[in-house]
């Protein structure tokens, strides 16, 4: 009796310790296993534009938020990045100390300003880029800023344009913005849509062949050592010393956590 009784329990650890195994192991590689019903392209491929805008359509929801959304400085989905197709408007995540700052950028600059493979003997300048959208609320100059006679800048109600990274090979400059309306980008999409096999690693190496390991860090241009050309973007006097020693920049360095103060309290 004592025997048999041993070789049940055997049995059973066997059988348990093999399903907690299969379990643990289905768990660790499930982000690797290809999902057994089809993913709708419209959740795969979402109009983020569209949906902010829609969102904000909405006074309740305007109201609601923290930030000033009477105006919705967005750029139309086809001139948004080519980025878009696989991260959302406001990629930022994974820092949730620094995901908001982060994310604020991305209205101002190109992903590439900061995500770009700096090399050697590959100059890299940056410049303002106004994309000519025809909206109320474009009227002249780059991000809120218009030149003066001396090519300095000054406040004005454009907020669709956006700093772009250049790289010069010669007299040859090449802008490193990839629209998500580009003809490669386009193939892609349409081919997923399709059900085409598509070979996703090689699509997410050609779209960040430019792309480096680490981004820029908040130091890396609101300093007084950076090399950032605030000047030749046209910042000077009081705005050219904020972005240069930008508050946030120590909060973000110094400290493991901080707090906003409880304002509407």
């Amino acid at each position: 009796m004592k025997k048999a009784l041993k070789l049940f329990y055997g049995l059973l650890a066997l059988v348990l310790g093999t399903f907690v195994s299969v379990t643990l192991i289905k768990a660790v590689v499930s982000h690797d296993t290809p999902l057994e019903t089809e993913v709708p392209s419209e959740s795969r491929f979402p109009d983020y534009v569209e949906q902010l805008n829609s969102y904000y359509d909405s006074y309740e929801n305007r109201q609601s938020h923290f930030h000033q959304t009477s105006e919705r400085y967005l750029l139309p989905m086809d001139q948004q990045e080519n980025c878009l197709t696989c991260h959302s408007i406001w990629p930022h995540e994974k820092d949730l100390r620094t995901r908001a700052f982060n994310n604020q950028h991305s209205r101002y600059m190109s992903c590439m300003s900061c995500h770009i493979d700096e090399q050697p003997g590959r100059p890299v300048t940056f410049e303002w880029y106004d994309f000519g959208v025809d909206n109320s609320i474009t009227r002249q100059g780059a991000y809120g800023l218009v030149r003066d006679a001396d090519s300095r800048l000054s406040g004005s109600d454009n907020f669709i344009s956006k700093i772009l990274p250049i790289i010069s090979d010669g007299e040859i400059k090449t802008r490193l913005y990839t629209p998500y309306s580009s003809e490669q980008s386009l193939q892609y999409r349409n081919s997923v849509d399709a059900g085409d096999k598509v070979d996703e690693v090689k699509a997410r190496q050609a779209a960040e062949a430019l792309v480096g390991e680490k981004a820029l860090t908040c130091s890396n241009c609101h300093s007084e050592s950076a090399s950032f050309p605030w000047e030749d973007l046209g910042f000077k006097g009081d705005r050219l010393n904020e972005m240069r020693h930008s508050a946030v920049v120590g909060m973000v360095e110094k400290y493991e956590s901080f707090y906003f103060p409880p304002v509407f309290e």
